[in-house]
């Protein structure tokens, strides 16, 4: 299931035409992430290793684990599909009137945010974990 989150704009200076802008993401907030990573915390390594589903909280894993004694350390993106604007109609407000910019109203710009996720352990068991880069 998708959720839409939308921004509406007024270009009033020049078409006085409001503007909607909405992005498309998994239902995952930062808590709903922490709370199915933390439940990792306590585990060995090789358990997170094999049972470890970043797809479930909406990344993707590059490449492969850096596995030291200290930490196991995941390079994941999290792909956001950003739709152009669409204008709604000037009279009704009802509706969106795609914008003529010469590229189908179909298609969007497609990001990926990158970041890590790193479980740092003790022992071979993981006692915490954190993220670095950007947006995780």
């Amino acid at each position: 299931m998708l959720f839409r989150s939308c921004v509406t704009m007024i270009i009033a200076s020049i078409l006085g035409i409001p503007l909607s802008a909405c992005s498309s993401h998994p239902p995952h907030s930062a808590l709903s992430r922490d709370a199915y990573l933390q439940q990792f915390v306590g585990q060995s390594s090789a358990y997170i290793l094999t049972h470890l589903q970043l797809s479930q909280i909406g990344y993707q894993q590059v490449g492969t684990v850096e596995h030291t004694k200290q930490t196991l350390r995941y390079q994941v993106i999290r792909p956001v599909r950003i739709p152009i604007p669409m204008a709604q109609h000037p009279t009704t407000g009802i509706g969106a009137v795609p914008l003529n910019t010469g590229i189908p109203s179909h298609e969007s710009y497609d990001l990926a945010l990158s970041c890590y996720i790193i479980f740092h352990l003790e022992q071979n068991i993981a006692t915490s974990v954190s993220y670095s880069g950007q947006l995780c």
